[in-house]
């Protein structure tokens, strides 16, 4: 009994010795700034999602920098830096073989020619500005256009991370096979939009199909609605331009095989639409309207957003009056980079 309690007593002299203590580790020996990615994806995304679109829908983009080798920034770190053009040189894209192309300099406007990293901070960025003749492009919708910018000169750190370079190389910043080390002093930012109704919506409605040109067998109503918001057919809108909106939709044809066409919604400011064909060969009317928080106590039990349509669509073998409640579940938009390569 004696040789238990006198272990209970060391146990409590170590455990009520012992407190928690921060953790202190020491900086790397220099300090240095760069660009996180090389090649990222920056969508601009009008209206709302779960990330704060502020920024969007202003128009605006935040290009930033970080500094890295230590734990604790403890000074204003100001890093000028250049856009360079000449990088995209031959450059294109991996994935499709495409041009890297510039950002044309009516698309956009810079707020300052420096990158601050606040004290405290790890990270700091440059404010873009893009222009009506941005989002007037066509091309503006999918990943076309990089603000290639590079580093140059830097204040209150060490270095900047410029690489280095294969012995006789043209040190090409994009070229890999030009570096032994590769450069992240430079970046080409991709730049693309979505407008305020693309998104992945989940639909209910009814669909009058009147068959046409003798085939009646494809005369029919069908009512699309699950028990669950959730469980309905999830269907994907997507960006055609700040304006308008495109709405895939499918048909079946006796045989079961599918009818494709799209769908136009042209809203106006007020967050009506008006409905017409973008498919050749079918015609279509009708209208719509989106409603923010239109649908009450919906998936997850809270109010979403909202757009609801009627349409009337003509086609060779049917015609179809369809009535559409589409329910947004979210916006799409995610984490994307790319790659690139030396033009053959």
């Amino acid at each position: 009994m004696k040789k238990l309690n006198i272990f209970s007593v060391i146990l409590v002299f170590v455990f009520t010795s012992c407190k928690n203590q921060d953790w202190e580790f020491p900086d790397f020996e220099y300090q240095t700034v760069y660009f996180a990615y090389q090649y990222p994806v920056r969508t601009i995304t009008m209206g709302e999602d779960l990330f704060d679109t502020s920024l969007d829908n202003e128009g605006k983009v935040k290009v930033m920098a970080t500094t890295g080798g230590v734990y604790d920034n403890k000074k204003e770190i100001t890093i000028d830096f250049t856009v360079d053009n000449t990088m995209t040189n031959k450059i294109v894209y991996s994935s499709t073989d495409g041009d890297v192309i510039p950002l044309p300099s009516n698309y956009y406007t810079i707020a300052s020619n420096k990158i601050v990293i606040p004290k405290g901070s790890l990270t700091g960025g440059v404010e873009v500005q893009l222009t009506a003749d941005f989002f007037a492009d066509p091309k503006a919708i999918t990943t076309n256009y990089v603000l290639p910018i590079r580093l140059t000169q830097v204040m209150n750190a060490d270095s900047i991370l410029s690489g280095t370079p294969k012995a006789g190389s043209l040190r090409r910043k994009a070229v890999a096979d030009d570096w032994d080390t590769a450069p992240k002093d430079y970046i080409f930012y991709a730049i693309k939009y979505i407008n305020t109704w693309q998104g992945n919506y989940l639909r209910r409605g009814r669909d009058i199909i009147v068959g046409k040109n003798r085939n009646n067998a494809l005369s029919q109503t069908q009512i699309r609605r699950n028990a669950y918001v959730e469980k309905d057919e999830v269907k994907s809108l997507t960006t055609a331009s700040l304006k308008n909106t495109i709405l895939p939709l499918t048909f079946k044809d006796v045989d079961g095989t599918n009818i494709n066409c799209n769908l136009m919604l042209s809203f106006d400011n007020n967050n009506n639409c008006v409905i017409s064909s973008a498919t050749t060969g079918v015609t279509a009317s009708g209208k719509g309207s989106y409603v923010k928080k239109g649908d009450k106590n919906s998936w997850g039990n809270t109010d979403r957003d909202v757009l609801y349509l009627d349409y009337q669509i003509d086609m060779q073998k049917m015609s179809i009056s369809t009535t559409d409640t589409l329910v947004m579940r979210d916006r799409g938009v995610k984490m994307e980079t790319f790659s690139v390569r030396l033009k053959p």
